[in-house]
């Protein structure tokens, strides 16, 4: 996820130190497809808790789950370097005061509109209830904001392991992550996501030229047999029930980056405007769970119903406007100057 408005992907020219190179195409790609994926994910899972009939996006999006966070945090690690790179008063005046001021400004937010509309998952949730959960959410987040928190994380994860050579680092998070996709179930779902995805950060953080020289490589065989490859071993561990052990999902989710990738880089090619999006993903993210419990409010509340096989598409269409509705509002708010709920003043953030 783009984290941070407008931030360049842009680096310096290693060769001359003169001028920056243009953003990685294909890394916008991914963001803006990983985003749409992550809202068409929970758009179909809060719709059939409505009670309509989504089973084919159900299908649809049970594969998708190694493909969509590994390619989300593998690119996010992979413009990490210079935070982590930098001193310590610059990653917590930067990054992370970032991260602190979109989670606590949202994070109520998300769980307002969820108790209000009824989408609230802790039985008989109250005002209170919410009360508990807003004071203990640094800690203990409850939302879909998770990736936020799991974001901060691993930058002060990635700054702490510095001493650790690289090597290490990976083969410590290969444990942990295996270990995690397993099937590890925390209280909370960020704990979870942290031990699971703390591998592919840092493969983006230190395997960044490794990483690019692949996508730079991939041609429409070779990215073909990529997607072939990642739903082939996802295949086989769904049908042999093999998730439970350490070890194969995390392949799956390996060969999902991969596969992710050979999808961006086409679509960096066949569908511009997705690089577009993926530049603009922070609004995207933190909106679009009170927008899908606020539609389906007003659809529930009124008595709309909607019919299989119509209501498999219900999902899809929320996907589309929601998008539209948040990058509508990104771009309304900064005009108007109210660009401070995506982020704090950017001259009140260090740089590296």
């Amino acid at each position: 996820m783009s984290t941070q408005p407008r931030e360049s992907t842009s680096r310096s020219d290693a060769a001359g130190g003169g001028g920056a190179r243009p953003r990685i195409t294909w890394a916008d790609a991914a963001r803006g497809l990983a985003i749409c994926l992550v809202v068409l994910y929970h758009s179909t899972n809060w719709t059939a808790g409505t009670g309509y009939d989504v089973s084919f996006l159900r299908e649809f999006n049970e594969p998708l789950r190694s493909l969509r966070m590994p390619l989300f945090f593998t690119v996010a690690g992979m413009f990490a370097t210079k935070w982590v790179a930098t001193s310590w008063s610059t990653l917590l005046r930067g990054k992370l005061f970032y991260f602190a001021w979109v989670f606590v400004l949202w994070e109520p937010i998300t769980l307002v509109v969820r108790l209000v509309t009824g989408y609230y998952k802790v039985p008989d949730a109250d005002w209170s209830t919410l009360a508990g959960h807003l004071t203990w959410s640094l800690l203990v987040p409850r939302s879909e904001l998770w990736f936020i928190w799991t974001l901060a994380v691993f930058f002060l994860a990635a700054r702490l392991l510095r001493p650790l050579p690289a090597w290490v680092q990976l083969l410590a998070a290969t444990g942990v992550s295996g270990w995690a996709l397993a099937g590890w179930e925390p209280e909370s779902i960020a704990y979870r996501g942290a031990a699971q995805f703390i591998l592919f950060f840092l493969i983006g953080l230190h395997l960044r030229p490794l990483v690019e020289a692949y996508a730079a490589r991939l041609r429409w065989w070779s990215g073909l047999l990529a997607v072939g490859a990642w739903y082939g071993v996802t295949w086989l561990v769904g049908t042999y029930d093999l998730e439970p052990t350490p070890g194969p999902y995390l392949l799956a989710n390996v060969v999902g980056a991969m596969a992710g990738i050979a999808i961006s880089v086409a679509l960096a090619r066949l569908v511009p405007g997705l690089g577009w999006v993926g530049a603009r993903t922070l609004p995207v993210y933190v909106t679009h769970t009170p927008l899908i419990h606020t539609i389906l409010w007003i659809y529930w509340s009124n008595a709309v119903w909607v019919p299989a096989p119509e209501s498999q598409w219900m999902p899809v269409f929320m996907t589309m406007t929601i998008v539209a509705t948040a990058l509508t509002l990104d771009a309304a708010t900064r005009r108007i100057g109210l660009g401070w709920i995506w982020g704090p003043p950017r001259r009140w953030l260090a740089t590296p």
